[in-house]
């Protein structure tokens, strides 16, 4: 299972890596491997707004990868929004879990400058949702537009068997100092510690400038 976030670094990775997934799609169909991709966060928008990562999926990945996507599907709220993906990830994914936690192969993250992660901001209370019966949770409230969106918790990120922080720009070279020498409980980038211990940060020169 593949979880990825943000619709920037969606496109960053598909320009990478589109003929290894389509080889790789043809190696599954032969050997009857199952995998599928789900999304971190989205934003409560039309498909068809930019700011929609589902969106952002059908625009850049090839249409034979389509089928494996776990589609969030908008309804007109975002604690609706949040219930239908929880149920239909648990549907999708069971019985690949950790105790109650689902348990993804691989998470793909961005960090914002301010350090946010999914759609989990900075001193948000949804940082301190730690049970383990909820996956997705409901955000009316986003500091940054558009302010409604759903998000994986905390403890479902660090279910994971594998996390790898994919970080572009200068303006994030701060925080990135900031969350790998230090452990700053307000900040969700660096609240992100996989219980597998498997973290790791791909920084391009901008991002890495200030190491």
């Amino acid at each position: 299972m593949k979880n990825l976030s943000s619709a920037k670094m969606l496109r960053y990775l598909c320009s990478a890596a589109i003929v290894v997934e389509c080889d790789r799609l043809q190696i599954m169909r032969v050997c009857g491997i199952r995998r599928v991709m789900t999304q971190v966060d989205e934003r409560i928008v039309p498909v068809t707004d930019p700011e929609s990562n589902y969106g952002q999926y059908l625009a850049n990945l090839p249409s034979d990868c389509h089928q494996y996507i776990v589609p969030v599907e908008i309804a007109e709220s975002a604690s609706k929004t949040a219930l239908q993906y929880e149920s239909t990830l648990r549907a999708t994914l069971c019985p690949e879990q950790i105790g109650r936690l689902p348990r993804f192969d691989i998470l793909f993250l961005g960090m914002g400058p301010d350090g946010h992660t999914c759609s989990l901001f900075p001193g948000h209370r949804l940082l301190q949702k730690s049970d383990l019966l909820t996956w997705v949770v409901a955000v009316t409230d986003s500091p940054k537009p558009p302010s409604q969106r759903i998000s994986l918790t905390l403890p479902v990120l660090n279910a994971a068997k594998n996390v790898a922080f994919i970080i572009t720009g200068e303006d994030k070279a701060a925080m990135v100092k900031t969350v790998l020498d230090s452990d700053v409980q307000h900040v969700p980038a660096s609240c992100v510690r996989p219980f597998s211990k498997k973290l790791r940060f791909f920084l391009d020169k901008g991002a890495a400038s200030k190491l």
